[in-house]
């Protein structure tokens, strides 16, 4: 009966040394049968010198028990093959001491009574370097990309600002109004960099809580610090990217800004409620709705020429969605947003 050691006869060990990867058989106190030419590249052993020796002298010192326990319970296990990186990654020894990752895969099967063990390995150093510098890589445009956001959100408040300062000076009060207005248009475009900026993922924003920060800042625009009018928020969760969500957001700002601004005019108590619900399509329903004094009777609303209700309109066409508006009591917006808008 041969005994494993002959399988350095093989006729197909010669097929093996075509193979880049280092491919390794050991008998079943692990030490090496058979070690192909690729062993021999990536390791820096001769086959002469590697033949006999136990398997240990290509593991790093610090893995030796590990790997004699990993090969123990592999051999008492049913398994024919299995991922050695399948718990932690996996490292060889060169010759010259030289340590480096790889990737290898362990099989084994019965020759003459007795199993033989084959490793596949590969040497994935040149891969490790090039995916460390992608992360870099990916790390450095991060950063700049928070950079970014942030100075747009501070150069946005800025402007925001200055605006500020232009309405003090005014004592129209038509035209104050005006500036005002125009000032939380743009805090609505820094706050949803902002909401970037403090984000994880730098292309998608968490839409709830800015709707909620968004709310918050016009009521305080708009002097509502008081619970002379209560604000309710209904909202699926949602992530939206930029593209979206600034018209989106604007829209928002229309909407609660209108209300703040018409419907409880004549100081009474009230609601504002916005909802946002997920439909099972993946289509997007937001509905704004108070209970104040209504839209003017004489208001047509898709044909009227106040910029608000234009500006909504317009970013609703842009984001191609199904507006709709309905009046007295109060006045109910609903925004439908098709799925993969």
């Amino acid at each position: 009966m041969a005994h494993p050691l002959e399988l350095v006869q093989n006729p197909f060990e010669k097929i093996f040394d075509l193979a880049d990867d280092a491919i390794i058989s050991t008998d079943d106190s692990q030490r090496i049968i058979l070690f192909n030419q690729g062993a021999e590249r990536i390791f820096g052993y001769s086959a002469r010198e590697a033949r006999g020796q136990r398997l240990d002298i290509l593991i790093p010192a610090t893995s030796i028990q590990e790997h004699r326990e990993y090969f123990e319970g592999f051999a008492a296990s049913n398994l024919v093959a299995r991922r050695m990186s399948e718990r932690s990654p996996i490292r060889g020894r060169r010759k010259d001491g030289r340590e480096f990752p790889a990737e290898a895969s362990i099989s084994k099967v019965e020759v003459g009574g007795r199993l033989v063990f084959t490793v596949i390995l590969r040497d994935v150093t040149e891969r490790k370097a090039y995916e460390a510098r992608i992360e870099a890589s990916l790390r450095e445009k991060e950063t700049l990309l928070k950079e970014i956001h942030h100075r747009v959100k501070n150069n946005l408040q800025v402007v925001s600002s200055l605006i500020g300062l232009q309405a003090r000076t005014v004592t129209d009060t038509e035209t104050r109004r005006m500036f005002l207005e125009s000032q939380n248009r743009i805090q609505s475009m820094a706050l949803l960099h902002e909401s970037l900026y403090s984000s994880e993922n730098l292309s998608r924003i968490d839409f709830p809580a800015y709707i909620r920060e968004l709310a918050a800042y016009l009521f305080r625009s708009h002097g509502f610090i008081t619970p002379r009018v209560r604000l309710f928020t209904d909202l699926d969760e949602l992530i939206l990217d930029l593209d979206t969500a600034v018209p989106c957001g604007l829209i928002a700002n229309e909407l609660i800004s209108n209300s703040l601004k018409y419907a409880f005019s004549d100081e009474r108590e009230g609601e504002i409620h916005v909802t946002l619900r997920v439909q099972t399509d993946q289509s997007v329903v937001f509905v704004f709705s108070d209970n104040g004094v209504g839209l003017p009777e004489e208001i047509d609303w898709t044909t009227t020429p106040t910029l608000g209700l234009r500006l909504v309109r317009t970013l609703a066409r842009q984001l191609g969605a199904k507006l709709e508006i309905a009046s007295k009591p109060g006045t109910i917006v609903q925004l439908t947003l098709a799925a993969g808008a």
